[in-house]
């Protein structure tokens, strides 16, 4: 039987309790997909880039993705969008588990505006749904308040909440659902903190509308067991997403706040250790065939810690090697502890080698700090990570993130910064890989491997050139050229990676299990037909990809956003002074021009007018 696509969502004002239900029609979906689709749409129309960050008049958005919840593979995605706390620009993290797919059963998003007096959670069960009092439960971490709450309302409740960083408005500040699943990036738990939102629980017996569900159904259980059996599915199960030793042999990973080209201890810190040492079992996502996750556990030593999520690639290289520490079982508790606080592991391990580097050039002494910090000093790192996460002692300033913290400390500090519009640049080196330096200077929210697939393309996970017409493998010594033909690459990229994030599904499903979508994309066209009615061209699905991109600029242009902000750090300006790319001077230059021409912006980045009717978001 025949479903009309719709989304629903609520709109909650906190500070009245009073909440009203909005209708999503088919042609928005058609437009902008779901999920940050969605989001940059409401935040546009609203004109929210005139707002503070901590004004009750900067909303908090959590969207779900079209596919969201269905029965198609990996589907457990929402986002969270707000202008962020930290980069004062467009914010958005997304998270999978099970909330988002719980959530999707009976709202595409939720919408947080204005500010509770006092602390408060929302209740949703099916078409109940109200505000309550959170004030037991403010104080509490993450994994304490999930537990609570699962206590009070049944275990079958989906919880997303924040901890005490959220509650103190620290810019580093995470949103945590399903015990280590995490809307890391861009503060958007601070927003949350700001709005005393504790957290959200859901529950729906509800079911997806399909347009066509038994064809649907059939084509996600191929896809399912496609991935299940991809060789990607293998690696995960046995390392997780942590292959760090593999990422050293292409020069990929940072050392020591991002001076070092090559580091021996990057074995003792892979995935096959944490399996070896502390792997209690996998946890996959809702319907996930990868397993990526993991379940840890150490029962001796200084750094215990009973059944928590175990650390990410991004997580180790963040706390281990940008920090010269290669005592895994610390990495893996202070996973945990960011986790527990709420904070994000990126940020926060970039804040921590940022001020290790401080400290050894004498910007900050131990008379600031308390105690010594040392590169590789596990004991310190744990130290200063909980005065970040309780906003205590130097974590006051550190824990603003290191722009900010550069600013406040003077003496050289902004030598030391590795960020991009505010936002700590991820794990990935773009010195190995220049094409991913253009990916992080242009990316909408600040330097970004996750919104946009450059690590992929020229690190040879992905290879979308039959579908896209984009670079097959780069072999390291072109990756290390200002080439301008790889600027399409990187905009067909993003392109792709917002379509990616609008349907709500792991990016695991695009790159690792490329070779199954790479020889017939149609199954996703398919995919999103039998689900909506709607049938899109190839063409058609990247132009609404293109079209989120845009949106999201345009926010960002009327936030002051130029070319000048579209840059690469400093000191990755700098060559290396050993390993597999010493001496390569990295550059952007020839592809940022190139990139312009092709996205249609102008000398100063923004977008025409011919390409915003192109688009059709003039009125905008």
């Amino acid at each position: 039987m025949e479903q009309e696509q719709k989304g629903r969502v609520l709109e909650v004002n906190l500070d009245d309790f009073s909440c009203s239900e909005n209708i999503i029609d088919k042609e928005l979906v058609k437009f902008l997909l779901g999920g940050p689709g969605f989001a940059i749409d409401y935040l546009l129309r609203e004109k929210i880039y005139e707002m503070e960050a901590f004004s009750k008049k900067n909303p908090l958005v959590f969207m779900t993705g079209l596919l969201t919840g269905t029965a198609y593979p990996c589907s457990g995605f929402f986002s969270v969008s707000a202008k962020s706390p930290l980069t004062n620009i467009y914010g958005e993290g997304l998270s999978a588990g099970f909330f988002g797919a719980q959530l999707r059963k009976v709202f595409t998003g939720l919408i947080f505006k204005e500010k509770a007096e006092t602390p408060v959670y929302l209740f949703i069960d099916d078409e109940n749904y109200e505000l309550r009092n959170a004030s037991e439960l403010w104080g509490l971490e993450t994994k304490s308040t999930i537990q609570e709450l699962q206590a009070k309302l049944g275990k079958d409740f989906r919880v997303a909440c924040i901890g005490p960083a959220g509650e103190k408005q620290l810019p580093l500040a995470a949103i945590i659902n399903d015990h280590g699943r995490a809307v890391g990036r861009c503060g958007m738990g601070a927003i949350m903190g700001s709005k005393n939102l504790k957290a959200i629980a859901v529950r729906s017996k509800a079911k997806i509308k399909y347009y066509e569900e038994q064809k649907f159904r059939e084509l996600s259980k191929y896809l399912f067991q496609a991935f299940k059996e991809s060789p990607m599915a293998g690696i995960m199960h046995s390392i997780g997403t942590n292959g760090i030793d593999y990422f050293e042999m292409i020069a990929d990973v940072p050392h020591k706040n991002w001076e070092l080209g090559k580091w021996r201890e990057v074995s003792k810190i892979a995935g096959s250790v944490v399996a070896k040492k502390m792997l209690v079992r996998l946890r996959p996502c809702y319907l996930c065939p990868f397993s990526c996750g993991r379940k840890v556990a150490i029962t001796e030593g200084p750094y215990t810690i009973n059944e928590a999520a175990g650390p990410e690639y991004e997580t180790v290289a963040a706390f281990g090697s940008m920090c010269l520490n290669s005592n895994i079982e610390s990495i893996a508790f202070l996973n945990d502890l960011c986790n527990r606080m709420g904070v994000d592991t990126i940020s926060t391990g970039c804040t921590v080698a940022f001020a290790i580097s401080c400290f050894e050039k004498g910007i900050l002494t131990e008379e600031d700090i308390g105690f010594a910090l040392e590169w590789g000093n596990p004991d310190a790192i744990v130290k200063l990570t909980e005065l970040i996460c309780n906003n205590e002692g130097i974590g006051k300033i550190l824990s603003q993130g290191t722009r900010k913290a550069a600013r406040q400390l003077g003496k050289g500090a902004d030598t030391l910064l590795v960020e991009v519009k505010g936002l700590e640049v991820p794990m990935h080196d773009p010195r190995a890989n220049y094409a991913l330096g253009l990916q992080y200077a242009t990316a909408n929210r600040g330097a970004c491997h996750l919104r946009g697939f450059g690590s992929d393309i020229y690190s040879g996970f992905a290879k979308f050139q039959k579908p896209f017409g984009v670079a097959e493998e780069v072999p390291l010594q072109l990756r290390t050229v200002d080439n301008p033909d790889f600027a399409k690459d990187i905009a067909i990229g993003q392109n792709l990676s917002e379509v990616n994030n609008a349907l709500g599904i792991c990016r695991q499903t695009f790159s690792s299990g490329s070779q199954i979508l790479e020889n017939n994309f149609e199954l996703l066209l398919d995919a999103i037909y039998y689900l909506t009615g709607l049938r899109y061209s190839l063409h058609e699905l990247l132009e609404v990809g293109e079209r989120i991109f845009n949106l999201k600029r345009l926010f960002n242009v009327r936030c002051g956003i130029t070319r000048t902000d579209d840059r690469i750090p400093q000191k990755l300006q700098l060559p290396l002074s050993e390993g597999l790319v010493k001496n390569k001077v990295l550059t952007i230059d020839a592809m940022l021009e190139e990139y312009y021409k092709y996205r249609g912006w102008d000398q100063d980045g923004i977008p025409t007018k011919d390409k915003l009717m192109e688009l059709k978001i003039i009125e905008y």
